[in-house]
């Protein structure tokens, strides 16, 4: 996260699924995001991660809320994944290979949340260079209608979604 810069972050409205201790949620917010809610099917895991973010000192910009994974029904009107989101990310979401399913339905419906919102969408490389980031990670790189391209990050209406172990 930090080497896509504070700039990237900066002003985002920033979605982390499965939070566990709110690290990513902390950080997004660390580096700029202006509002960042952390999302977990637990209610102890998501509320941890709101004590962290308050022990952190970013409470005021981090919430917390429970959300199940898979695609949410017409009665779902209030879920996390009905609201605008310009990044969303997920630390550690595919080690349980039962729980991809699901994960992939959420993020499917999250994709259904842009394009009626008029968003366009694609899977590129990783921008990290060394290690694991850059060998088993694909980001879901999402743009604006008129958004630039991705060397412009941080412009415009743009996020990602990182996707581990592809």
């Amino acid at each position: 996260m930090e080497e896509l810069g504070s700039a990237f972050w900066e002003g985002k409205r920033v979605l982390e699924l499965g939070t566990g201790t709110g690290l990513g949620s902390v950080t997004a917010t660390k580096l700029g995001a202006a509002r960042v809610l952390a999302t977990d099917r637990d209610a102890k895991v998501f509320a941890l991660a709101a004590q962290n973010a308050q022990a952190n000192g970013v409470g005021g910009t981090v919430s917390a809320a429970s959300l199940s994974w898979g695609r949410p029904g017409p009665e779902a009107a209030d879920s996390p994944l009905a609201q605008s989101w310009d990044v969303a990310i997920g630390a550690d979401v595919t080690y349980n290979r039962d729980a991809w399913p699901v994960l992939f339905e959420t993020i499917e419906a999250a994709r259904d949340a842009m394009r009626k919102a008029g968003l366009a969408f694609e899977l590129v490389d990783s921008p990290m260079r060394n290690g694991y980031g850059a060998d088993k990670v694909k980001l879901f790189w999402v743009r604006g209608p008129q958004a630039p391209t991705q060397e412009g990050a941080g412009k415009g209406r743009e996020g990602i979604l990182s996707v581990t172990g592809v």
